[in-house]
């Protein structure tokens, strides 16, 4: 691994000391991208200091970078935060990312090859972790929906960047497991951001990224004047940098379950992927719409790409599995759902597909295992009672609670709301529905409630067709 100048001979490095080269590694590639706390920083590389040695040592250690790259490459943000400016930093990982390996690279040297910090062990298992992540990319073949070419960055305010990498920070955080109050202070690093150059478009995207989970949790509402300013922000700053990704995102996402136009969500999404080749959740949304057009080994490229790209969060994890699943590969889809678990134990989608997946299989043990795993599902000490006694009863306590669960559902169904709930905009019950029905093999109620439903909302055809449980075509 070398750090050089555009003038330097091949070979040279400005950086010899592994724990400088190891900072700038992590502070260009660790995820999320843009800004960094210290005490992480600390924790990883200087793991055995205590407080006040380790915030020195990563104080001379971001001089001496300093000093030796330049002033403007590190970038901070008050005591806590630091980063790198990307537009100061060509990195050939981040190239890789977007589809394009470096005319200069050596494609058959192992990323980050030769790295190594004494003493660093958190380091190490995160550049083990990064070196696997960079390999599954190399190792790929060239996307099926082809990078747009590089255009050169527009020019903006460094300031400004410092408080759109802090409040993507904090948007990613508390979109993925964080808290309101970090979703909340998202917005107002993104205002800052604003307020410093009102035309640099990943901040006015960041707002947009902020009413859609802001309106999805209830935490503004109501939620369709929200997302309105979701598409308002997506069309002012894709005006303002046509390359963003971002905003074709939530383009499809309002095709697909608000307007039910199908055609038009595929198009948003593969125009995300093709924008911007790194952008993970462009990766998953399209993902999902491949399940949807009975294109399944697609979608599971689609979400391999999302999972490669950010390996740390359980729900794309979780969605990589549902792939797995609708192309009948129920190992591979074991496999993505159990490391969500080992991610967040709290997943409930993840749960309820493996928990389902054993008891089709048969696997009672195992799925009795599952229940009482921590934290224990409301139900295990009757299933643990149920087992004792012999797989029957088991069985015909699973067969009831979903009868049970059929029952809620249907009567649902018969009297809808005046108005639709937010999350039944994204998870429609009588898709459910049809998947409980078939899941007891009574195909005759899933194939009426398919009927009716694709007669009331012509989109609900492609939610049907992402069921593994009709994947058979029984239903």
């Amino acid at each position: 691994m070398v750090v050089r100048f555009p003038d330097d001979p091949p070979t040279s490095s400005r950086l010899s000391q592994p724990r400088l080269v190891a900072l700038l590694c992590y502070l260009a590639l660790a995820r999320p991208r843009g800004l960094h706390a210290r005490d992480t920083l600390i924790a990883l590389l200087w793991p055995s200091h205590d407080s006040a040695r380790g915030r020195r040592a990563l104080r001379n250690a971001l001089h001496a970078l300093r000093r030796t790259l330049g002033e403007d490459v590190i970038v901070t943000a008050g005591d806590q935060l630091v980063g790198v400016d990307p537009t100061r930093l060509h990195c050939d990982a981040h190239a890789l990312e977007r589809g394009r390996v470096h005319e200069e690279a050596d494609v058959g040297v192992e990323p980050l090859h030769g790295l190594h910090v004494n003493a660093a062990a958190p380091f190490d298992r995160w550049l083990s972790n990064e070196r696997a992540r960079l390999v599954a990319l190399l190792a790929r073949e060239t996307p099926s929906v082809a990078p747009r070419p590089a255009r050169p960055a527009r020019p903006y305010s460094p300031d400004a960047w410092v408080w759109h990498a802090r409040g993507h920070y904090l948007f990613l955080r508390a979109t993925h497991g964080g808290s309101t109050d970090d979703l909340l202070r998202c917005r107002d690093h993104f205002a800052r951001a604003l307020a410093l150059d009102p035309t640099y478009a990943p901040a006015i995207a960041g707002l947009a990224n902020f009413h859609a989970v802001a309106a999805r949790r209830g935490v503004l509402g109501p939620f369709h004047t929200e997302f309105a300013r979701t598409i308002a922000y997506s069309e002012q700053a894709l005006a303002l940098d046509d390359t963003l990704a971002v905003p074709h995102v939530h383009f499809g996402v309002q095709a697909l379950y608000l307007d039910g136009d199908f055609e038009r969500a595929g198009r948003a999404f593969a125009t995300a992927v093709r924008n911007d080749p790194a952008y993970a959740e462009g990766h998953r949304f399209l993902g999902v719409w491949l399940g949807m057009a009975g294109r399944a080994p697609e979608s599971v490229q689609a979400m391999e790409r999302a999972v490669t790209l950010e390996p740390d969060i359980p729900h794309f994890l979780s969605s990589l599995g549902a792939a797995h699943l609708l192309a009948g590969d129920r190992a591979a889809a074991e496999a993505a759902l159990r490391q969500t678990l080992l991610l967040d134990p709290r997943h409930k989608p993840a749960r309820e597909r493996l928990l389902a997946m054993l008891e089709d299989d048969g696997r009672w043990d195992e799925a009795q295992a599952e229940r009482e795993r921590a934290p224990a599902l409301a139900d295990a000490a009757a299933f643990r009672t149920a087992l004792a006694q012999d797989v029957a009863a088991y069985r015909a306590l699973l067969h009831e609670q979903l009868l049970r669960d059929i029952e809620a559902l249907e009567a649902r169904c018969l009297r809808p709301p005046a108005e639709t709930p937010v999350d039944e905009l994204f998870a429609p019950p009588v898709v459910r529905l049809v998947q409980l029905y078939a899941r007891v093999g009574q195909w005759k109620r899933a194939r009426s409630w398919q009927v009716q439903a694709r007669a009331a909302r012509p989109v609900l055809a492609h939610w049907f067709r992402a069921l593994p449980e009709l994947a058979g075509g029984q239903g």
